[in-house]
């Protein structure tokens, strides 16, 4: 009876084992399958001004001066919260959600506007390339 209950405790942890490796493989291929999405959706964009680049890492990012924004630019000339930018279906648009200074994209003011490749977004004083992000592994 002892060897009997040995035995069916070893299938039992071989069979958790077993559980808990395809746990673990499943979830690499389900991040793996996310990621190929959400280059899809965001168009693995970014912005970037002279010396700095901002990842767009989520569907909705706050740009502003406040501490609390996505992507912070400590600049008296930008509001608190200046503009909002959105992704929907790979096309990102920026909107003016209040600033005093406004939102302009390629020279012109605008309330709201859908970005490409290469867009130039000035807030405040703050002058940002909207651009595809570039491997910083190679050179």
């Amino acid at each position: 009876m002892n060897s009997m209950n040995l035995i069916l405790c070893a299938v039992a942890a071989t069979a958790l084992d077993l559980c808990t490796l395809i746990l673990i493989i499943t979830a690499y291929r389900e991040k793996r399958s996310a990621t190929k999405n959400w280059d899809w959706v965001a168009n693995s964009m970014e912005l970037a001004e002279q010396g700095m680049t901002y990842d767009l890492g989520c569907d909705e990012i706050l740009i502003g001066r406040h501490a609390s924004a996505d992507i912070r630019l400590p600049d008296l000339s930008v509001s608190r919260y200046h503009a909002m930018l959105t992704v929907s279906n790979g096309r990102w648009t920026i909107t003016d959600i209040g600033s005093k200074s406004g939102v302009f994209v390629n020279g012109n003011l605008v309330h709201e506007a859908v970005l490409h490749e290469n867009d130039i977004i000035k807030l405040g004083n703050r002058r940002l390339v909207f651009r595809k992000r570039r491997d910083e592994r190679v050179r």
